[in-house]
């Protein structure tokens, strides 16, 4: 059972290798924020907050558009959704590996003793935030076949979406991580 859940691991990571840039910027020091470091009451909490929650619609009506089951809220993988995010802005590219060629995704799942069998992670940043950011992040995500193969992965069941901003440039990064 373990090697299948690491050879489906390995797969879908090979898969979702293929992570999706809106924008590339030159690498730099982001001053970056999600919604758990910002009062319930600032604008920046409610504009992530909406943005998650939005791209998790997107995500389930493009489910539904494929005869496929909703995927439920996983509120205990948000954090490690955020912290994904947060660590894509101002990079070069974005990354679902460490140093060791680790993904980061399934060792911060295992960190948090969170069970899986099978679990996924997308990726995607743009270079500004606007009233349209999650739709067309959905779409190029939809168009990508490696994305698109972890939005309608039938075995997912659960998934969280985080999502941060970099104060200083406006970039925007998302991170969908999903699980069985």
């Amino acid at each position: 059972m373990k090697r299948t859940r690491n050879a489906l691991i390995g797969f879908f990571a090979a898969a979702a290798a293929a992570a999706l840039a809106l924008s590339i910027l030159p690498s730099q020091a982001a001053l970056a924020m999600d919604a758990s470091m910002a009062s319930p009451s600032e604008a920046s909490f409610i504009m992530l907050v909406n943005a998650e929650q939005s791209l998790v619609d997107l995500t389930n009506a493009d489910r539904a558009a494929n005869g496929l089951d909703p995927v439920q809220w996983d509120a205990d993988t948000l954090p490690i959704a955020r912290q994904r995010a947060e660590e894509q802005l101002g990079s070069q590219s974005l990354n679902h590996y460490d140093s060791d060629g680790q993904l980061v995704f399934a060792e911060l799942l295992g960190q948090a003793k969170l069970g899986y069998e099978l679990a996924g992670e997308n990726l995607a940043r743009a270079s500004t935030s606007d009233a349209n950011i999650t739709y067309r992040v959905e779409q190029a995500l939809m168009q990508s076949p490696t994305h698109r193969k972890n939005i309608l992965e039938e075995r997912f069941h659960r998934m969280s979406i985080g999502a941060a901003t970099d104060t200083t440039t406006g970039q925007i990064a998302f991170a969908e991580v999903y699980r069985d």
